[in-house]
């Protein structure tokens, strides 16, 4: 398999080999910029398969529980949801795990950091048409509540053209660089047919639009971003649904939260405060 990678230049992206050359490699341009637009990630043929095995979750949506949320917070009464989100997809289609992208991105991360990696996270979130819905400036650090930070590459993999019209992703490059950023109640989730709250989203308003860069894609490529990159997507204004996959692969899976030592610590004084 030929991974391939792009080089950032401006915002500009290019498929280049993830053989090494002189100029910056990949790992180096995504630990300084804070993301990567990569172009032919996968085949439409994949991308078909991966709607194959989504979108019959999203048509039982009211039925998955809190794993099953609007990400856009309370509709109004009557109203069909705007940003509907499932959570970790792959534990109710695990051939999603058998798909030529989650193999790619797996590939990738693990150039990316330089060292193993295992599968973190995943969610898809289906923007319905003219949703009016933006998903606010963030950084996915700032949901995260361990003593240690993620070491992880986050996929954002288009169904669909992904564009400044139906939403594709925006990043402040070099933003990873700065740590975490203030972050506030954006919308309170809500989930199942009665819309209960089922948390929050989040938001910052530490950004200086001026400095973002839109990465639209064609289907078939997908950005790969930092944990601490300011990222935003802007409302669905088009006929269509705007769907995504996001996958999150880290350094050394779930087993770095299990086995790093500022983690066992922090349980073992759990435990002794009876919590």
């Amino acid at each position: 398999m030929n991974t391939v990678l792009p080089s950032v230049i401006n915002g500009v992206t290019a498929g280049v080999p993830l053989a090494p050359s002189t100029a910056a490699s990949p790992a180096q341009q995504f630990a300084h910029n804070g993301f990567l637009s990569i172009q032919s990630l996968t085949t439409p043929q994949d991308i078909a398969r991966i709607r194959s095995l989504l979108d019959p979750l999203f048509d039982r949506f009211d039925t998955l529980g809190e794993r099953a949320v609007d990400i856009a917070g309370p509709r109004v009464p009557g109203m069909a949801m705007r940003s509907p989100e499932i959570n970790e997809p792959v534990k109710l289609a695990p051939g999603l795990t058998q798909t030529l992208t989650y193999a790619r991105c797996k590939r990738i991360a693990r150039e990316l950091l330089g060292v193993p990696v295992g599968y973190m996270f995943d969610h898809a979130i289906y923007k319905l048409p003219h949703n009016n819905a933006s998903t606010a400036w963030h950084q996915d650090e700032a949901y995260s509540a361990r003593v240690i930070p993620l070491r992880s590459v986050h996929f954002w993999i288009p169904l669909q053209e992904a564009t400044i019209n139906n939403g594709c992703m925006w990043f402040i490059p070099g933003s990873n660089l700065g740590g975490i950023r203030p972050h506030q109640v954006a919308a309170v989730r809500t989930s199942g047919p009665n819309h209960k709250p089922a948390g929050a989203t989040i938001s910052t308003h530490d950004v200086d639009p001026a400095k973002a860069v839109a990465c639209p894609l064609q289907v078939g490529s997908v950005t790969a971003h930092h944990p601490l990159t300011l990222h935003y997507t802007g409302a669905n204004h088009t006929d269509e649904y705007r769907r995504v996959w996001i996958l999150h692969f880290g350094a050394y899976g779930r087993a770095r939260f299990l086995l790093h030592p500022k983690m066992i610590a922090a349980r073992i004084s759990a435990r002794m405060r009876g919590v």
